[in-house]
């Protein structure tokens, strides 16, 4: 630890006072003293040290509040703390009650080389795909049963089992899903830090806007606007889209967040510098899959070499059709080619704007249920059934309605029109004509 003048125990107090004030904006003595559970003389002791170095301003029977230099070094003694605690308890496994009690040992030793490589080191488990915490399961199961001959390969297959187990996931399924993000240290600390920022520059974030923020740290999905306001109104009804916007904003302003723009729609997404990644667009549905290769990166490199160019970041978009799109377009046709009977979707209309105008009038919208009723009518026409209505279509205007076929049980049977039928008189009634 740098030399900061105090001893292990003032840095105790240091830590505890920051920590009660970041959550209760001052501190107290007993507060103090229930926090460190200690006897409150020796609360009263430290405090009165801790105001001569300048630390905290201090009055007996007052709250106690940090000074920019104490909230400076508090903030400095919380994140260590942290940062060890989290080696201890994430890359160790080490039980969480022991690693908070180890860690309140060892940070007022540690020197910040070797804390600086600790948390390289556990950057290096999340980032390398040759590393990986599904790797350092295997550490936990040394630890719990040893290692001989015997349990070293059930090890071993356990942790390529998981590997293989995610690289089997299709990137459209995957991306798709609702798919809940693991919390990492990295992501809470992130946020607290934030916090801290925000509160030093007398803009603290509010009830709702925390809200927003932690339901957009907990999904990795691309995320809109309307989609997380829509979310998170289910979770505070008072958040309002100016709160989603003001959120959002927040992040994308400390690089927490950023924006990508596709088929004139804006996303949202986690922004880790130190863990690039690029992206395939789907111009069909929308689907965005993200994915790296190292091989990309190093081309990339080498021509910025070539050309004596300096490459300080790229952005690498790649516009497609993805795998479902293809499935699907493969059984698509036209209308014109359907069979007297069939019970088809409208997929989409290939007309220009003013022809699609003209069939969106008739019913013949995007996902319209379609009954073809008879596909060789008089002049070559057909006659299809889109709801309740009836309708005759020429060749020429069937052949702009992209179809896929339905299975029976999405259209209803047509109900039968009844026919009335016109009074007559029963053939074996007489009708009697009266003579004049």
């Amino acid at each position: 630890m740098e030399d900061n003048d105090l001893s292990a125990s003032l840095e105790d107090y240091l830590e505890a006072i920051y920590l009660i004030s970041r959550e209760k904006l001052v501190a107290h003595a007993n507060h103090i003293a229930d926090y460190l559970k200690v006897g409150k003389s020796s609360v009263s002791w430290a405090l009165n040290q801790l105001a001569k170095k300048n630390l905290i301003n201090y009055t007996p029977y007052e709250a106690i509040t940090l000074t920019p230099k104490g909230k400076s070094l508090g903030r400095r003694l919380a994140r260590r703390h942290r940062e060890i605690k989290n080696f201890l308890t994430e890359v160790l496994a080490i039980n969480e009650s022991i690693a908070d009690a180890n860690a309140c040992r060892i940070e007022h030793v540690l020197d910040n080389e070797v804390l600086q490589r600790m948390e390289q080191f556990m950057t290096f488990l999340d980032n390398c795909p040759r590393a990986g915490r599904q790797w350092m399961k295997g550490f936990g199961f040394f630890c719990d049963h040893g290692q001989d001959r015997q349990n070293c390969p059930q090890c071993v297959k356990e942790c390529l089992q998981q590997v293989e187990t995610a690289a089997r996931i299709k990137p459209s399924e995957f991306d798709n899903e609702e798919r809940p993000k693991i919390s990492k240290p990295r992501d809470r600390d992130t946020l607290a830090r934030l916090s801290d920022v925000l509160n030093e520059s007398g803009r603290p974030l509010t009830k709702p806007q925390a809200d927003v923020i932690d339901l957009f740290m907990n999904n990795e999905k691309h995320q809109t606007l309307d989609n997380l306001y829509q979310r998170s109104r289910n979770i505070n009804p008072q958040v309002t889209r100016e709160t989603v916007n003001q959120a959002i904003q927040i992040l994308c302003e400390h690089k927490i967040a950023r924006s990508l723009r596709f088929n004139e729609q804006t996303v949202y997404e986690h922004y880790h510098p130190e863990s690039h990644h690029d992206h395939l667009f789907c111009v069909k549905c929308g689907a965005i899959v993200e994915f790296f290769d190292p091989r990309v990166e190093d081309l990339l490199i080498e021509n910025a070499r070539h050309a004596d160019f300096r490459l300080l970041m790229h952005q690498l978009n790649i516009f497609g059709v993805c795998h479902d799109c293809i499935k699907q377009e493969a059984k698509t046709r036209t209308l014109d080619q359907c069979l007297t009977g069939e019970k088809v979707q409208i997929i989409r209309l290939l007309s220009d704007s003013r022809t699609q105008a003209r069939l969106t009038d008739m019913g013949l919208t995007p996902d319209a249920l379609i009954y073809v009723l008879n596909e060789k009518c008089t002049g070559n026409n057909m006659i299809v059934m889109v709801g309740p209505t009836r309708l005759m279509l020429d060749r020429d205007t069937a052949t702009q309605v992209k179809i896929v076929t339905v299975a029976s049980d999405q259209i209803k049977e047509i109900p039968a029109r009844r026919r009335h039928r016109h009074r007559h008189a029963p053939d074996h009634m007489d009708i009697k004509i009266s003579k004049n």
